[in-house]
């Protein structure tokens, strides 16, 4: 699953997502809103320097009103939303939390199990308040510093361009293979209890010694994937500094622009191994609470 497809974990099957984000769709849009603004403005630092060396190099001092307006409004909107979103989030939990207590309770199901799924809900909510932001981020370093560089010159577009695609192909045979190991991951600790309460130490040692070379290999397929990504941002910082060197009409304060704005691209991919996992497990996670929470309702579920 490709993280730029985030969106569609929220619109398609996953009911529980939808649930969550329809009952607090107010609340979690304006923490959202918060966290674009913070990054756009993060964004445009780098051209906000260079405009300021440029006019202090012309003798000139109105750089600085661009700059300063720039950082403050990154560090404006980045302060309010780590004070808002601590707010937002726990309260969703803490509803969530105390409607399974009691949709469960009502169903006589064991408090392991409530405990279990629970833990669960809290990797959901998590999604919603590191992993998305984290994505949308992404996208906005990737798709907003290809925009910035085509102003300073169209050519550094098109070696962005030229990156994007075999990065997205790549990491889409990746996401699948991920999803599967991940699967496998969450049926090992689904049955952890069963395994501890045996008393079985042969069962044991090979419960764990299996969860131990599945995490190793999602670590290992994270890496092999960051590593791969990694050397197409290197050919491509590489090409945009030559490019930007032989660029005729280029200021000091242009070339440290666009340096700054090819390390924020470089910084929207460092992300994507990440995000194309936590996207894997949360879509494993969440079908495994809405069957859960299928059969509560049905009441097949004990």
């Amino acid at each position: 699953m490709n993280p730029f497809r985030a969106k569609k974990l929220l619109k398609q099957e996953y009911s529980l997502l939808k649930v969550i984000w329809r009952n607090n769709k107010g609340a979690i849009s304006f923490v959202y809103l918060l966290n674009i603004i913070e990054e756009i403005c993060y964004l445009l630092i780098p051209s906000a320097v260079g405009l300021l060396i440029d006019t202090f190099i012309e003798g000139k001092g109105w750089g600085i009103l661009a700059f300063t307006t720039t950082y403050l409004g990154w560090q404006g909107a980045n302060t309010y939303r780590k004070i808002k979103d601590t707010i937002v989030f726990t309260e969703l939990f803490n509803q969530n939390s105390l409607k399974v207590i009691e949709d469960h309770q009502r169903k006589d199901i064991s408090t392991t199990k409530i405990n279990a799924r629970i833990e669960l809900l809290k990797e959901v909510v998590e999604f919603f308040e590191r992993d998305l932001p984290m994505i949308f981020n992404s996208v906005i370093s990737i798709i907003g510093a290809a925009i910035l560089l085509f102003f300073y010159n169209p050519k550094l577009l098109i070696i962005s361009l030229l990156i994007i695609f075999p990065s997205i192909v790549f990491n889409y045979f990746y996401s699948k293979r991920i999803l599967l190991v991940t699967q496998k991951i969450n049926n090992q600790y689904e049955q952890q209890i069963e395994v501890i309460e045996s008393r079985d130490e042969a069962q044991q040692k090979i419960y764990f010694e299996e969860l131990r070379r599945l995490n190793i290999k999602r670590s290992t397929l994270e890496a092999i994937n960051f590593g791969v990504i990694e050397i197409f941002v290197f050919g491509m910082i590489l090409t945009s500094i030559y490019i930007i060197c032989h660029t005729d009409g280029m200021n000091y304060g242009s070339i440290v622009a666009s340096y700054g704005i090819i390390l924020r691209f470089a910084y929207g991919f460092d992300f994507i191994p990440y995000s194309t996992t936590r996207l894997a497990t949360m879509k494993d996670v969440v079908q495994r609470l809405d069957e859960t929470f299928k059969q509560v309702k049905e009441g097949k579920d004990s």
